[in-house]
């Protein structure tokens, strides 16, 4: 899976600010605060003055960047991840050097290097002064007029600690203490609300977020919103039809004593198109300071005198170590993902813009859970469209979401959508939904799988099998910490029909598509129940960790049975190597068990050295396993005009495959019998299944290079059961 396209633009259209980092562990001591609010602001102004002292720092640098959808329901899959090392100069004349020593990546799918968005610098050095540098969508390296700093890839932003302040914002809070420890030093935390004004006149930068302030000393340790430009020229009509905006979280620690300098960043630039889903594209950029050099560099009097770090007369520099030495580097602090661990995506949504936030007056929107509702094909509906509606009642029956979409199958000439009503509370969400859907049938499917449309129109390749499918559901789900942990409770009726295939081949030409395999119809009380660990973790998508879930569900009346899955998967980096395994195991009972309920295996379901779904069986394995090697060479960012694409990092690539289904049972081997078309007695002799048991554990091997940080494979793959020749295989994405 790519990450859309339109984020890159989207984020071309964005301010991008600067965030905080704390470097301390919070305690659950609250107080109230010990001093009136504007007293504090005042005291805080007082001392974010750049201090005379502070000259200059030297600083090492890892910053992880990573390219994520978020689904509608809040489940994130990380497609990319850069791994920059760098280290930064900086002194108050406004000098600023970063230089990339380090780099690494890991991705799933041919991707462009998010280095092209940051072309200069995208660290944010201190946070002292009445104004912010604040990065501009400039990316083009253009000099700088005479006598000017139009050059300058930075623009300021009013402080919300200036001394010109009560102008532009207005403030809240400030009355709940928290305390940190740093150190031996426990430091009682103000929380306040930053909101800009809504009677400025004039083109101005200013910042809508919330900001920390060392309550005993008045000091700055973080800011956590976003900036905007207010009063800014309408924006295209294009761009009007999207939401965009860039979080930033800057986290400050002490140094010295007695100054507060960067020690974590997080830059979030979250992307959606309402008409395309309620899914969002995300690119986050977190960046972790360590061992940090304070005032390593000596000024003469003439050029402090004249020192303004504010001024910014050019962009901020950003150069790489030559290719060897990017290579060679391995003073590595952190895996691969783990800079950005526990963080999701909606950690912005209480300061997001109001289409986000679950606060506010009752809106509707005109949009669909998922971009599939608006447009699909497949080789039954053909071309589908659909639209839909969210009405969120927010303040006036908070945590109340009423969703509404519906559309037109054109080909097949059917009508389908669905009715929705959530009510979430805290971390649980209770929700009644009524619909027709196509549902695939299609088992042990990566996360995000609801089926392939571009390869279906484009390469006439739809390897799934189709339902129509009319339910209504009541259901009941709960997350657990940080979403470590997510229990899912449904009930409902359901009817089961067949639908025949509208198309014999993709309109584009190609070959032609497999039949819908046969199903029972049939109507029935379904029952399921859902336990996943680590909902975010998949062996799949680049994001490392350890997953599992376990699922039930049966269904009761003309059709009849019970089906139960367990999954493992892990995904650990070891230097330059990484592990990828993934185990699935699945039964089915029933005296008549529905053809749609078995499990399938084949090339497109986890074997590919075999045949489009050629084993089938009411119960079955399979487990997946890689290893792969990053080698040292080529490991600079390519360079292709004004973008990045992934370093070449060629490697080395091994997996296996293995499979296992068998029909043991009298109703197994009649169910799989009746995927096919019905028997013909006339010609009962030249009938076979479609399909069939393995007969035993069938595996096949994967071997070849891999090329763009994993992204694309180059190898073969063979069949390991059987005397069988290697089959060359080009893949994009991580196929094992």
């Amino acid at each position: 899976m790519r990450i859309p396209s339109f984020l890159v633009a989207a984020s071309a259209l964005t301010l991008l600010g600067a965030p905080t980092a704390v470097a301390a562990q919070t305690d659950s001591t609250k107080a109230t605060a010990p001093r009136a609010l504007r007293e504090l602001l005042a005291d805080a102004s007082k001392r974010n003055v750049l201090p005379p002292s502070l000259i200059s720092f030297r600083s090492n640098v890892e910053t992880e960047i990573s390219v994520l959808l978020r689904r509608e329901e809040g489940t994130e899959a990380v497609t990319a991840l850069e791994q920059v090392a760098s280290t930064l100069k900086w002194n108050r004349t406004g000098f600023y050097d970063q230089r990339i020593v380090g780099y690494r990546a890991q991705q799933t799918g041919a991707n462009v290097s998010l280095l092209s968005v940051f072309q200069t610098g995208w660290l944010n050095p201190v946070l002292y002064g009445n104004r912010l540098r604040v990065r501009t969508n400039a990316s083009r390296r253009t000099p700088p007029r005479r006598g000017g700093s139009d050059g300058a890839d930075t623009l300021p932003a009013v402080h919300p600690l200036a001394v010109d302040r009560a102008r532009y914002y207005r403030y809240s809070g400030g009355d709940t203490i928290v305390t940190v420890r740093a150190g031996d030093r426990v430091i009682p935390i103000a929380h306040v609300r930053v909101q800009p004004r809504t009677d400025i006149t004039g083109e101005v930068v200013l910042f809508d977020g919330e900001m920390d302030l060392d309550a005993s000393r008045g000091t700055l340790v973080r800011l956590r919103g976003y900036f905007i430009r207010a009063n800014a020229p309408r924006r295209g009509r294009v761009a009007s039809l999207g939401e965009a905006v860039a979080f930033v979280e800057y986290e400050n620690g002490e140094r010295n004593g007695e100054y507060w300098l960067p020690a974590k960043q997080r830059i979030e630039l979250q992307a959606t198109f309402p008409g395309l889903g309620d899914g969002r594209a995300v690119v986050r950029i977190v960046s972790r300071f360590s061992q940090m050099q304070v005032n390593d560099t000596v000024l003469d009097a003439r050029t402090l005198a004249a020192a303004d770090s504010l001024r910014a007369r050019s962009r901020r520099r950003l150069s790489f170590a030559g290719t060897d030495s990017l290579g060679r580097y391995g003073a590595w602090q952190a895996d691969v993902g783990a800079l950005s661990f526990g963080m999701h995506s909606d950690d912005f949504n209480d300061i997001g813009p109001d289409r986000w936030r679950s606060t506010g007056a009752p809106r509707l929107d005109y949009t669909v859970p998922r971009a599939s509702d608006a447009f699909h094909f497949n080789r039954v509906e053909g071309v589908y469209t659909g639209t839909g509606l969210k009405w969120s009642l927010r303040d006036l029956a908070p945590g109340v979401v009423v969703r509404a979409n519906a559309g037109w199958a054109w080909n097949e000439g059917t009508a389908r959508g669905r009715v929705s009503v959530e009510r979430k509370r805290g971390n649980t969400m209770l929700e009644l939904r009524a619909g027709r859907s196509l549902d695939n049938t299609n088992d042990f499917r990566v996360p995000l799988d609801s089926g392939n449309t571009m390869a279906a129109l484009f390469a006439s390749q739809d390897p799934y099998d189709y339902v129509d499918r009319r339910s209504a559901t009541i259901a009941a789900v709960r997350t657990t910490g940080a979403r470590q942990l997510l229990t899912r409770v449904e009930f409902g009726v359901a009817d089961d029909r067949y639908r025949p295939a509208s198309y014999v081949r993709s309109p584009l030409g190609g070959e032609a598509y497999r039949e819908n395999r046969r199903l029972d119809p049939g109507r029935y009380l379904r029952t399921a129940a859902l336990i996943e660990w680590h909902p975010d973790f998949s062996a799949e998508f680049a994001k490392p960790g350890v997953g599992a879930r376990v699922s039930y569900e049966r269904g009761d009346g003309t059709l009849q049975w019970q089906r139960a899955e367990v999954r493992a998967t892990a995904r650990k980096p070891f230097g330059p190597f990484i592990v990828l395994a993934r185990g699935d195991v699945g039964a089915v009972f029933g005296s008549r068990i529905p053809p749609q309920q078995l499990f399938e295996l084949g090339k497109f379901q986890n074997l590919p050295g075999y045949d489009d779904k050629e084993f089938a069986g009411a119960r079955a394995a399979v487990l997946r396993a890689s290893l792969q090697y990053t080698s040292p060479y080529f490991r600079q960012p390519i360079r292709a005009g004004r973008f990045f694409l992934p370093a070449l990092a060629p490697g080395l690539s091994v997996g296996v495959q293995s499979g296992w289904a068998d029909a043991v049972t009298n109703a197994a081997r009649t169910s799989i019998e009746r995927l096919g078309a019905p028997i013909d007695s006339a010609r009962l002799a030249q009938w076979a299944p479609v399909a069939r048991p393995t007969d035993g554990i069938r595996a096949s091997i994967t071997a070849g290079l891999r090329l763009f940080s994993g992204g694309v494979f180059v190898g073969a793959t063979r069949k390991v059961d059987q005397a069988a020749p290697w089959k060359a295989l080009i893949t994009f994405g991580q196929q094992w």
